[in-house]
């Protein structure tokens, strides 16, 4: 039997969307690992899901099965799903792979984006800074994606953006995994504004390529980058 509508919460208001349901499910349950509010480990059941939503235990069920294959949650044996929580070196293959792409992408937003790209660049880095110099730790995290966000649709190139997509999700759940380390004081607060800053850093002199236009220092500069986050992240998340 299917559950009442009125179970659903507001923030479910998605479900008005003409797609299936398996697919409003996954993307809504996408969203929610992104944001950090499903944490490692938290066990996901069909059942309890399905009364959430509003919907049967079918579409729930091939959410789950999607997002298992996906990379972001882990099938159990005794039925269900838990969040899969990132090692070091699995932030080491994803943040390689996700360079390589993204080295490209800054290469052909330097040659497009011009001035306007610049000046969104810089302001995205204001706004991470006066974020990181209040503590607003989720609030940096969301400017340092719109600073990425910025570089890829200057890209112009919707390869790219379909070919990004999934790196990018399971980069953004793995960074709010060690945020809430971090604010839970289980790895260094210290340590993680240090790694903060030092992106930081690495934005500004990518804003200073996309002035100039420089094709071949701002890809350069973004492989250079990432992998430098993936090595400052992997510092602080399980190392098996």
């Amino acid at each position: 039997m299917t559950p009442s509508r009125q179970t659903a919460t507001p923030d479910e208001d998605m479900f008005g969307r003409a797609e299936p349901l398996h697919m409003r499910a996954y993307d809504l349950l996408w969203l929610r690992l992104e944001a950090g509010e499903l944490a490692a480990g938290m066990r996901l059941k069909d059942t309890d899901w399905a009364i959430r939503l509003g919907v049967s235990r079918t579409p729930v069920r091939e959410a789950l099965r999607k997002l298992a294959h996906d990379g972001a949650l882990d099938a159990l044996g005794a039925g269900g799903y838990q969040v899969h929580l990132f090692t070091a070196a699995e932030i080491g293959d994803l943040y390689r792979c996700r360079s390589a792409l993204e080295s490209l992408a800054a290469e052909e937003a330097a040659r497009h984006g011009g001035a306007p790209l610049a000046a969104t660049l810089a302001g995205a880095i204001a706004q991470a800074a006066a974020a990181l110099e209040r503590d607003d730790l989720a609030a940096l995290q969301g400017h340092n994606s719109t600073f990425h966000d910025a570089i890829l649709m200057a890209a112009a190139s919707p390869y790219l953006r379909r070919l990004l997509d999934q790196a990018r999700r399971l980069s953004r759940m793995a960074r709010r995994q060690l945020l809430a380390l971090a604010l839970a004081e289980q790895t260094p607060r210290a340590d993680y504004r240090a790694g903060l800053a030092r992106v930081l850093d690495d934005h500004r002199a990518m804003q200073h390529a996309f002035a100039a236009a420089d094709a071949q220092k701002a890809g350069a500069l973004m492989r250079a980058h990432l992998l430098a986050t993936a090595r400052d992240m992997g510092a602080q998340l399980p190392a098996v």
